[in-house]
């Protein structure tokens, strides 16, 4: 297992929460442009090289250069597209939809940041609520093919496990520090080893 030193790859994001309304007519905005805005984003990050050393075949990148993205299938032959179009600043939290707020992400780890980093600390904000975002990744400095490693997803979480306590909600509202003690505990094992 390559082994990633995390904190040289977290940062944090101070965001204002935004109105349901705004939230809406940007997600629309989005939908209702999400070909040429994807298209868009591929193609730039593809000409700055951002695709290049990932371990791409050259049938990927030829789909990326012309605007899209490669699609694989699982085991069980569901089709899925590798990579997906990220907003760095949340919608719900003031973040435009333009190729400036966009950045191509490999969809497991799309997937990760928003389930494990940015949506439990966002959901519970009101209107006009601000706060700092802790955890989210500095994508100046990951390359791509590092968050296309299950190892680095892994490492990542773990680091703000033990850093920041981001632990699962349901860890978290279990009757007795006793039980949650324990629930945590085998989580923990189970995911990332022994506790130390």
């Amino acid at each position: 297992m390559k082994k990633y030193l995390i904190s040289d790859y977290v940062t944090t994001m101070d965001v204002i929460k935004t109105s349901a309304e705004y939230n809406q007519r940007e997600r629309n905005r989005f939908k209702e442009n999400k070909h040429d805005l994807k298209s868009t984003v591929f193609k730039y990050y593809f000409y700055e090289g951002y695709f290049d050393n990932a371990g791409l075949s050259k049938e990927d990148l030829r789909f990326i250069g012309a605007g899209f993205s490669p699609i694989k299938a699982t085991p069980m032959g569901v089709e899925y597209t590798v990579f997906t179009v990220h907003h760095i600043k949340p919608l719900s939290c003031s973040g435009e939809t333009l190729p400036s707020n966009l950045i191509p992400l490999p969809r497991k780890f799309h997937e990760f940041i928003h389930e494990k980093i940015i949506d439990p600390q966002i959901k519970n904000l009101k209107t006009g609520e601000t706060a700092t975002i802790i955890g989210v990744p500095d994508f100046t400095k990951i390359p791509l093919e590092t968050m296309m490693d299950t190892d680095f997803r892994i490492q990542y979480y773990k680091y703000l496990v033990d850093t920041y306590r981001m632990i699962p909600p349901h860890l978290i509202n279990k009757h007795t520090n006793e039980i949650r003690k324990r629930l945590f505990a085998e989580w923990y094992t189970r995911n990332f080893g022994n506790i130390h």
